[in-house]
Parts: structure tokens; C-alpha cells; sequence
């Protein structure tokens, strides 16, 4: 310690802390109590995994997903706010099939092990994405506070980032990088940008291993249930409520009359869309930071993304590797925002926080005493 510059020392504690934080989230699933497992979002993908064995022609049956879910929690109503005692299972069928083998362990353990897997492919995917940068650069993302809201609501975003992280590391093979990303189908309104960037982009092969990944698990949920997709449509449009702690542009929209709400949220979607697209566009030269803005732009754009999302630009600000403290800084204290205030303010928290992130990735601001990158206009 003593031959290191003042810099090094403040470099190695922080990787000290960081690594002390990321610790703690991998043993907090071991010493929760059962009540934190219940009151998460891992009782709704257990639910779904008990009804894709049991009932896949009522998966998603409010009646019998209640009934289901009472079994789930041996009797226990949810006390998480604002879901009135039940949180539905609105995922595609393809997240109840990845739910089976945890529910089959039984809700405590099963849900204990279902976020631990979580956060391990956060890890992996992260790992993937920052090589050849040493492991150590996966700490200011997996030690944030979006993977604190990742793990604290047993959500699908590490799975997402595994996918990510997988194509990044395989991109060479075009193929196999489409086969990973058909991990981010788990929650595929997360990744709008990216998909939209491939197209314009002419990436055929990437692209048809995607979708050869969306057959598999289309065909895979079709063989259970045919008429899955026409239940689950309907049933989506229940994730977008004027209550929602939601941090998507186009949940504006949802704040507006009924009779213009439909129309505000494409609108809004596309204006998001076209920006994130022109914004990765202008770093056409520097693949990470292009990548940044399509992957953090995916929850600007997604018609329903909640704070647990913002993980994605702690993805994006990995593989950009060019985020400085106080963006590390700025993504957290506004997931913590976006998870306590009251609706409508997540959106407005969201949509500063993921905007200024893509602003910086896209190189059109810059810290103080940080020289702006040059841009390929």
C-alpha cells in the first residue's frame, strides 16, 4: 500500500467495497426470510411454472392463477404494494417452462436458488460483455443499485443480460450470437432498439439465429397450448396501469384520456425508437459505445419497463467501459428514486436517468474535465 499513489489507493478501496456489496447480494437469498422470497415476483413465474405442468390451457386464467398462486404461498396473500394480493403471471409461456425446475424445489428454496441463478447470469453476462477488461470491471454494475432491485423482486433482467452478454462474446459467429440473444425473449420488450439496429443494419445471420431461438420456444409453448399466444396478447395489456412504477417514455402516455391512451403509447414508443436509433448511429465508429445506446435505449423505449429494468444500463455502461463515477453514481441514486416515489414519478426519473445515459454513451455530453468524444456526424 504504501508504494501507491493516492489514485490507486482510492481505486483499490473502492474495488474493496464494490467487491464487499457484491458479496452481500450473492448471501442475502441464503439469510432472507421466507416472507421476502413470497413477497417478490417469484411467486407469479412459480405460478406459471405450476400451471404449464398441471394446467397450460388455463395459463393465463386470473381465477385459476389465484388459486394457484394461494398454493404457491401455502395460503399467504402478497403485501407487496400495490398488486391486491396476487401478482399475475402475464410472462410468455417460455418463462413458465424456465420456472418448472425451481418450483418443482418448493417456493422457499426454489425461489431462494431462482434469484441466486438470476444474479449468477447477471455475473456471467457481465463478465462476457467487459472482456478483455479484467473481471474486477463487472463490480461497479453487479454492486449497484439495480441489481439490488434484481434481486430484492427475483426478476428475469439477469437472464436478459446473460443473453447480451453471450452474443457480444460470440458476435464473430453470427449465427450463435442470434441464438444467445433468444435469452433476452424472456423479456423481449426490453431489447426493441437492438432488434430495429439489426435490421437497419442488414445483420441476416445474427438475425436468423434470433429467430430460429423464437421458434424453438414458440413451437415448444404451442406443443402445451396452441391458443397460448391469443391468451397472452390480451392479458400483457394488464402490466401497464396509470399506478405503475413505471420508467418507460412511453408510459406518458398512460397519463393521458382514456381514448388517446392506445395511440399516445405507440406514438411515444416510435419517438423513443428513432431517438435511441440516431443516437447509436452517430457512434457507428465505436461499436461499444453504438451498443450502449441500443441496450440502455431498450428501456426508454419498451412500452412497459419497471426500475428492476434499469439494470440495463448498468449492462450498458459495462460494455461501454468508458463510464466514469459519477454515471455509476447517477444510475443508482435514480433506480433507488424510482423504486420508493409514487407514480408518476419513476417516469420522469427513468427517462432522465436512461436519456442522460445514452446522451453520454452517444458521446453528446461529457463530465467536466472529461473531453467529449469525437462523433462520426
Amino acid at each position: 500500500m504504501s508504494g501507491r499513489t493516492g489514485a490507486e489507493r482510492w481505486r483499490w478501496r473502492g474495488t474493496v467495497a464494490l467487491t464487499a456489496i457484491a458479496l452481500g447480494f450473492v448471501i442475502y437469498p441464503l439469510i432472507e426470510s421466507n416472507n421476502d422470497v413470497i413477497n417478490s415476483d417469484w411467486p407469479a413465474f412459480a405460478t406459471g411454472g405450476r400451471l404449464i405442468v398441471e394446467n397450460p390451457s388455463h395459463l393465463y386464467d386470473m381465477g385459476t392463477q389465484h388459486r394457484i398462486q394461494l398454493e404457491v404461498t401455502g395460503g399467504r396473500t402478497l403485501i407487496t404494494l400495490g398488486i391486491n394480493g396476487i401478482l399475475p403471471f402475464l410472462a410468455p409461456a417460455w418463462v413458465a417452462f424456465l420456472a418448472v425446475p425451481f418450483d418443482l424445489l418448493g417456493t422457499n428454496l426454489g425461489g431462494r436458488l431462482w434469484i441466486l441463478a438470476g444474479l449468477g447470469c447477471l455475473a456471467i453476462g457481465l463478465y462476457l460483455a467487459v472482456r478483455p477488461r479484467p473481471p474486477t470491471a463487472i463490480l461497479p454494475a453487479f454492486a449497484s443499485v439495480p441489481t439490488a432491485l434484481l434481486l430484492l423482486n427475483a426478476q428475469l433482467d439477469g437472464f436478459v443480460a446473460l443473453g447480451i452478454g453471450a452474443a457480444w462474446a460470440l458476435w464473430a459467429r453470427p449465427f450463435i450470437a442470434g441464438l444467445a440473444l433468444g435469452l433476452t425473449l424472456l423479456k423481449p420488450q426490453l431489447v426493441l432498439p437492438l432488434g430495429a439496429a439489426l435490421l437497419l443494419t442488414r445483420q441476416w445471420r445474427v438475425l436468423a439465429g434470433w429467430a430460429v431461438a423464437g421458434v424453438i420456444l414458440l413451437a415448444a409453448s404451442a406443443a402445451l397450448n396452441p391458443r397460448w399466444v391469443l391468451q397472452w396478447l390480451p392479458a400483457i395489456g394488464g402490466t401497464v396501469q396509470p399506478g405503475a412504477r413505471e420508467v418507460d417514455l412511453a408510459h406518458v402516455g398512460i397519463l393521458l384520456p382514456r381514448a388517446y391512451q392506445g395511440g399516445a403509447v405507440v406514438i411515444l414508443s416510435f419517438v423513443a425508437l428513432a431517438a435511441v436509433l440516431w443516437l447509436a448511429r452517430r457512434r457507428r465508429d465505436d461499436i461499444r459505445a453504438a451498443a450502449a445506446v441500443l441496450i440502455a435505449g431498450g428501456v426508454l423505449v419498451a412500452p412497459h419497463a419497471l426500475p428492476t429494468d434499469l439494470v440495463l444500463g448498468a449492462v450498458a455502461l459495462a460494455v461501454w467501459g468508458k463510464a466514469q463515477w459519477q454515471d455509476w453514481l447517477l444510475l443508482s441514486v435514480g433506480a433507488a428514486i424510482a423504486a420508493v416515489v409514487p407514480a408518476p414519478w419513476p417516469t420522469a426519473v427513468g427517462v432522465l436517468v436512461v436519456g442522460w445515459l445514452c446522451l453520454r454513451a452517444a458521446g453528446l455530453i461529457a463530465w467536466r474535465r472529461e473531453p467529449a468524444p469525437a462523433s462520426a456526424g
